[in-house]
């Protein structure tokens, strides 16, 4: 792995924080280019990005600390009290960057009347493009491993508790993220594509289902519920709510038809 791109005293640059960047850039080109073919007010999302951004970076890293828990309030003291600020250790969670993104979006389109529905779309197929990239990054910084694999492709992580080969889970997540997000876009540049908000639904129920699945071979530590990690139990509760709303959308869709 290659946690450290370049150390030259005192300056450390992380692969991890380099392909989060990277990822962001892309976001926000992708965001531009769908925001001018939706034909919505860019004005929007440049007066609350860094609302939105700050955000989801309080999130992610509120959910981290909820799953450790252990680690940040049954030793609590001073030192643990400050080291839930420090976003530089790389705890994040992906699930609570999601959420707060979109609690967010949605505070403030409903507050300044903005296309939420339309936003959604924009947001979250860019997203995909840009978890392409931060996958890699976790890929190369050692986290979120996976279990041991006699799979040919299997990879030794130094950082894991694993000294065999084991499953390169986050390239499988960097694949699969990525090929949901060319599968959303190819849907949003179809001509026929109606401001309906189904880019977002089926966004969140193909992450949803791969992410369940993922986690059967991730060999890092997790809190569990019976048999299901923590992420998968959020999985599943994002597949049945989109899942909900999908088949409400085809059920419009498919009345008008059903009716002639």
């Amino acid at each position: 792995m290659l946690p450290v791109l370049l150390h030259i005293e005192p300056i450390t640059i992380y692969s991890l924080w380099v392909m989060l960047g990277l990822g962001m850039f892309v976001i926000l080109l992708l965001i531009n280019n769908l925001a001018k073919k939706r034909q919505v007010k860019i004005a929007f999302l440049a007066n609350n990005s860094l609302a939105i951004f700050f955000t989801g970076i309080i999130f992610s890293r509120l959910f981290f600390i909820i799953k450790n828990y252990q680690y940040f309030i049954l030793q609590f003291d001073f030192g643990k009290l400050l080291e839930m600020f420090y976003i530089w250790d790389k705890g994040l969670s992906a699930w609570g960057g999601l959420i707060g993104i979109f609690l967010s979006l949605f505070l403030l389109a409903k507050k300044e009347k903005a296309n939420f529905v339309g936003w959604s779309d924009i947001i979250i197929t860019s997203t995909f493009f840009g978890m392409f990239f931060f996958n890699i990054g976790t890929f190369l910084d050692g986290r979120n491993y996976g279990t041991p694999t006699t799979l040919p492709w299997g990879v030794i992580i130094e950082s894991s508790q694993y000294a065999i080969p084991i499953h390169p889970v986050q390239i499988y997540a960097a694949i699969y993220t990525l090929l949901i997000g060319i599968v959303l876009f190819s849907i949003f540049n179809k001509k026929d594509f109606k401001n309906n908000g189904i880019i977002s639904l089926i966004g969140i129920f193909c992450y949803s289902f791969f992410r369940f699945l993922e986690e059967f071979l991730r060999g890092d530590e997790s809190f569990k519920i019976l048999f299901l990690r923590d992420a998968q139990i959020l999985a599943i509760i994002a597949m049945t709510i989109s899942g909900y709303f999908i088949y409400k959308q085809y059920q419009q869709i498919k009345s008008p038809v059903s009716q002639n």
